[in-house]
Order: C-alpha cells, then structure tokens, then sequence
C-alpha cells in the first residue's frame, strides 16, 4: 500500500522505522521540545509553518496505565482507544482531521475539534492552539490527516493498548 508520509515544508523530518509487520512506517518528530516552549509553534515537535502537532515521541501512541501511573490515550468499554492531541494552526481556517487504518479494515478515525480556540494572526501568537480528541476504533497502524484551509499535515502513528 502506498501513501505518503510527512508535512510540506516541515522543519522536523520524518523518520521511517520498522514496528514489526503491524506498521512498517512510523511517524517520528526529529525535533525535541523545551518544557517552556508554550502553546505557539516552538511547542509541537512535528509539522511546518502553517500546522503542527505534537507527537509521541517514538512514534507509538500506548493507550492504558502507565508504568509510572499514568495515561496518554484511554481504553474506551468498546475498544477504542482515545487521546488528546494538540495541534498549532497558523491560517484562519478550522481543522478538520480524518484518519485510516493501514493494516486491516476498520471503521475510520473519529476526531473532536472544540470551537472556542482560534486560528493565529501571526506566527508567534499562541491563539494557534487547538486541542483536539482523536478516537481510534481499534489499536493498529493508523494514517492521520490534519487539514485546515490550504495546510495539510500527515503522520502515521501505531496505536497499541497495555495490557
């Protein structure tokens, strides 16, 4: 199956790696993050001048408890897997995401995009944050588009549940 992987322009890059056969490709942000960079561009570590987003840094979203006690993305009653993800939008344009399942069939990708957070009116504003929900049906290999106004972002992320 082919499909493209990366943002136009980005100042990260994308790194391929193999995750078994589940997901031969993976997205992962080159670029670290300083824990004050803020909700403005400097503070999503994938992406390009106009959409970002923050990235799990391996390239592997793990949805249950923690090790440590923790969570990134929960385990819904019927599988799903759900986490919040924040993204950076410099256009005036609302951000709609849709997402696949690469290595098996699936019902596509559910996203929530809250109204009541804006676009940015230059660059270094931090009115760009929006966060979002995304819901994954299943756990597997999943192609993730961003799209807002004439910006458009792909990653590729595997989605796995702790057991």
């Amino acid at each position: 199956m082919a499909f493209t992987v990366g943002a136009a322009g980005s100042s990260s890059h994308v790194a391929d790696r193999s995750i078994g056969a589940r997901c031969p490709v993976v997205t992962v942000p080159a670029r670290p993050v300083a824990a004050n960079a803020g909700p403005g561009p400097d503070g999503f570590n994938y992406g390009n001048g106009r959409l970002r987003v923050h990235l799990w840094s391996n390239g592997v979203l793990r949805a249950g408890t923690l090790p440590g006690g923790g969570s990134i993305a929960t385990i819904s009653r019927d599988g799903s897997i759900h986490a919040k993800v924040g993204w950076w939008v410099r256009d005036v344009a609302k951000l709609s995401i849709m997402g696949r399942r690469l290595d098996r069939a699936a019902p596509p990708l559910r996203s929530h995009v809250p109204s009541g957070y804006g676009p940015a009116d230059d660059i270094g504003a931090s009115l760009g944050f929006q966060p979002t929900g995304l819901t994954f049906p299943t756990a597997g290999c999943w192609h993730v588009v961003g799209n807002a106004g004439n910006a458009r972002l792909t990653f590729v992320v595997e989605v796995t549940a702790l057991q």
